[in-house]
């Protein structure tokens, strides 16, 4: 009864072109856990070969429980706070990145509510803990010990002024991006992010596991035009006429991922010649 599109697979429209870009687009956001660092650092600590099944199913299960919960929740959100003619963003926020809050909000005691918002900042603190430790760690183990040979002795403390500096940055970021551009939505800033460690890691991770021919030059072109595409199809081939609606809607980590694969077989092939 709120609009009849809502309960079409295909989106409004049907199956078209435009809506099969649309679901490749969200499909292979899946591509980012393989290129997050703090994701495959944990791969990488896997003490013994025969934990790795039991980890992909928690990982497989654990995906499709949250996944599936977080489209339940905006169907119900829409059902409980909107009507045929709302302005779902007027109602829902922008991107209706408000209808968990407001669900919970409505329908539980406060006690639990409470719970709710300290489960959400308690995850929020875990992974920005653990993306801080892991930009800290790169810099003083991969860059001040392996290239500019600094003393292990200062180590510890260098890695705090580190991420604290990090921490500052980063929030001097989000104050700047809040007042400049109120519009984009978390999400769009999650996507963006995810889009480029996955396009700029993911297909050296692949190719090195499936090709062994693969080298490093080929690699560091993969990691080179993975991070520098995602920009490009995020900001350059959306505003190409005609086609630029379809890049918008495929985003940008499906053709970077490509196209950073191409560039590490073509550059491999070119180097071992």
């Amino acid at each position: 009864q709120i609009d009849p599109a809502l309960t079409n697979i295909f989106g409004a429209g049907g199956f078209n072109t435009y809506n099969l870009f649309t679901i490749i687009g969200y499909a292979v956001i899946g591509l980012g856990f393989m290129g997050s660092p703090q994701v495959f650092v944990r791969f990488m600590s896997i003490k013994d070969q025969s934990e790795i099944t039991k980890g992909r199913w928690v990982a497989l299960i654990f995906t499709v429980l949250t996944d599936t919960a977080a489209v339940c929740i905006g169907i119900l959100g829409r059902y409980l706070f909107t009507e045929s003619g709302t302005d779902v963003q007027g109602v829902l926020g922008n991107g209706a990145q408000n209808v968990l809050p407001m669900s919970v909000e409505s329908l539980l005691p406060l006690a639990l509510e409470a719970t709710y918002i300290a489960v959400v900042l308690a995850a929020i603190m875990s992974t920005i803990d653990s993306l801080l430790v892991v930009g800290s760690s790169a810099i003083t183990h991969d860059f001040d010990q392996k290239i500019f040979r600094r003393p292990r002795k200062n180590l510890a403390r260098h890695s705090r002024n580190v991420t604290l500096g990090m921490a500052i940055v980063a929030l001097l970021i989000a104050l700047t991006v809040s007042v400049l551009s109120p519009t984009r939505t978390i999400f769009w800033f999650v996507i963006f992010g995810w889009s480029g460690i996955a396009a700029t890691f993911c297909p050296v991770i692949i190719l090195s596991l499936l090709w062994k021919e693969y080298n490093e030059s080929g690699a560091l072109a993969s990691m080179i035009t993975g991070f520098l595409s995602v920009p490009l199809f995020k900001f350059g081939a959306t505003s190409l006429p005609e086609v630029g609606v379809y890049f918008i809607q495929v985003a940008e980590l499906m053709p970077s991922f490509v196209l950073a694969i191409l560039v590490g077989i073509l550059v491999t092939k070119f180097t071992n010649s």
